[in-house]
C-alpha cells in the first residue's frame, strides 16, 4: 500500500521523493519513495543527515571503490591524532593526508604538514545528539518502509512547526549500544577478518519493536521504536550491503574435470551444467549481475571458517565459556553452518538462567549493572577500525 501523506508534515505526497534509509553519503543503497515529501526530505538531508554523516568522514575517505550516487570523488575532511617525535598531536586530515596541525605548527613555528607525521588514529564523536538522531532516523525509515503502522512509531517522533513550515524534527527513541554477550559473538566481532558493511534487523519481541543498526561493521546499536506492539503480528526483516563496488573482472575458467564445474558453481552461485560454454556464460552473467546488496547470512556464515577453537580446547578449560560457545553455535547456526537469521542479534544464551533471552533486553540489564565490559568491547571495535583505516594509508 502506497503512503498518501508525508510522515513528517502530514501533507499529501503529490511528488514522490527518494529517501535513503541509510544515508547516501554513507554508501547506503536502500531507497524508499514511501516516507516523505520532497520538502521534508530536503530538511532531513540538511539538518539530520549532514551533521550525522560528517562523523564518518574518516571511513568514507579511505574506502577503495566506495559506492555512492552523489559527490562520488569527494574526499571529506576529518580530524585525528598524529605522531611526531614520540608525541601525539591533533590534526586535520583529508584523503589520508595531514592538511593541518595547528598545535604542532605553533609549537615549532613552522608548517607542520611538511614534517614526517604518522597518522595514529581518527576521531569519532558519538556522544552527541546528531549521532543519536541519525541512528534513530535509520531505524525509523526502515520500519516505515517495511510497512510498520506509523501510529506505532509516532510517539517517538517529535515534529515542531511554525504555521505550515517545519522548524524541528527529533527522533526520541531509546538507543542501546550493542556489545557481544557470548563467546561466539566475541569471536565473530573481534577475531575474524574485518570487512566493511552495513546491516539492519527489524524485529518484534516481548511487545517491543527493535531495530538493530550496524554501520561500517563498527557502530552497532539497538533502537527501541515501540514498547506497545501486538505480539500476534510477528515482525522480522533484515538488510545487508557491502560498501565497495563489485569486482566484475571475468576470470579465465580452468575447467578440466566435473569437479571444477562444481567448485565454480558454488563460488559464483550458479547452476552447474556439463556444457562448458553454457556454464561459462552463466558464471560471467552472475559476475555482471553481482550486487552490493546481500544477506546477513552471506556476510556472517563465512566467518565461521576463520574462528579458532584452540582457546576453548586448551588447558585450563573454562567449561562455562565452552558451554556458552556451544549453545550460541546451536542458536545461531544449523548443521550446514548457515545462519539462523531470526536468532542472530535478536537472541542470546544466558548461561546463568540456562535459557535463551532477548539480546537487547539482556544488554540493557547488564549495561545498568556495569558499563566496564561495554566500554572495553566498544574500544576494541574502534581499535580494529582505526587499524584498518591507518593501514589503508600505507
Amino acid at each position: 500500500m502506497i503512503r498518501q501523506n508525508c510522515v513528517y508534515c502530514g501533507k499529501e505526497i503529490t511528488q514522490r521523493s527518494r529517501e535513503h534509509v541509510i544515508q547516501n553519503a554513507l554508501g547506503g543503497l536502500y531507497e524508499s519513495t514511501d516516507i516523505c515529501c520532497p520538502q521534508c526530505n530536503n530538511y532531513i538531508s540538511k539538518y539530520i543527515d549532514a551533521p550525522f554523516t560528517k562523523i564518518f568522514n574518516p571511513i568514507i575517505s579511505k574506502i577503495d571503490n566506495f559506492s555512492k550516487t552523489n559527490n562520488t570523488k569527494s574526499l571529506p575532511p576529518c580530524t585525528g591524532k598524529v605522531l611526531y617525535q614520540g608525541n601525539l598531536y591533533n590534526a586535520n586530515i583529508k584523503g589520508g593526508r595531514v592538511v593541518g596541525c595547528p598545535e604542532l605548527s605553533r609549537l615549532l613555528r613552522c608548517d607542520a604538514t611538511k614534517l614526517p607525521l604518522q597518522i595514529m588514529s581518527y576521531d569519532f564523536n558519538l556522544n552527541n545528539s546528531e549521532f543519536q538522531n541519525g541512528m534513530a532516523k535509520i531505524a525509523f525509515n526502515y520500519a516505515i518502509d517495511q510497512g510498520i503502522d506509523f501510529n506505532v512509531l509516532k510517539p517517538g517522533l517529535n515534529v515542531k512547526k511554525s504555521g505550515d513550515n517545519i522548524t524541528s524534527i527529533q527522533f526520541n527513541y531509546k538507543i542501546l549500544p550493542f556489545c557481544a554477550l557470548n563467546p561466539l559473538d566475541l569471536q565473530l566481532e573481534l577475531h575474524t577478518p574485518f570487512t566493511l558493511y552495513h546491516s539492519m534487523i527489524l524485529f518484534g519481541q516481548n511487545n517491543k519493536l527493535w531495530c538493530y543498526v550496524d554501520l561500517f561493521n563498527t557502530f552497532q546499536y539497538y533502537v527501541l521504536l515501540s514498547d506497545q506492539i501486538n505480539e500476534v503480528h510477528k515482525v522480522y526483516s533484515s538488510y545487508a550491503q557491502t560498501l565497495q563496488k563489485p569486482d566484475r573482472t571475468k576470470p579465465k575458467l580452468d575447467i578440466h574435470r566435473p569437479k571444477d564445474i562444481s567448485i565454480y558453481a558454488i563460488q559464483y552461485g550458479v547452476e552447474p551444467c556439463a556444457d562448458v560454454a553454457e556454464f561459462s556464460r552463466r558464471v560471467y552473467n552472475a559476475i555482471d549481475q553481482k550486487s552490493q546488496k546481500t544477506s546477513i547470512n552471506n556476510i556472517i556464515s563465512p566467518k565461521i571458517q576463520s574462528i579458532s577453537l584452540n582457546r576453548f580446547l586448551t588447558e585450563p578449560k573454562d567449561m562455562r565459556e565452552l558451554l556458552l560457545f556451544g549453545q550460541s553455535m546451536k542458536l545461531y547456526f544449523n548443521e550446514y553452518d548457515q545462519l539462523n537469521t531470526n536468532a542472530f542479534r535478536t537472541m542470546t544464551y544466558d548461561i546463568d538462567a540456562r535459557n535463551v533471552v532477548s539480546y537487547p533486553e539482556y544488554v540493557n540489564y547488564l549495561f545498568g549493572k556495569d558499563t566496564k565490559y561495554l566500554k572495553n568491547y566498544t574500544r576494541a571495535k574502534f581499535e580494529i577500525l582505526n587499524y584498518f583505516l591507518c593501514q589503508k594509508q600505507k
